[in-house]
């Protein structure tokens, strides 16, 4: 997954959702987004701030346990 944070593309964006198994709004959740903003984003009609990119290759690579945490029964 691209990491840098110049010129991230619409395109981009959706792949890396693709490829870390999450929908528009469970990626939008775990950058602390509205589905609408993160839709925006993959349709090219509002570019991604470099952080909210950070924060989303950061968690999907390091974190991958927040969605099994989520689902284990408590």
């Amino acid at each position: 997954m691209r990491s840098d944070v110049e010129g991230i593309a619409p395109q981009t964006i959706r792949q890396a959702r693709l490829d870390a198994g999450l929908t528009q709004v469970s990626a939008a959740s775990l950058v602390h987004v509205t589905p609408l903003t993160w839709k925006r984003w993959e349709s090219g009609d509002r570019t991604m701030h470099p952080a909210f990119w950070e924060l989303f290759v950061i968690k999907v690579e390091t974190d991958t346990s927040w969605q099994k945490d989520r689902n284990a029964p408590k």
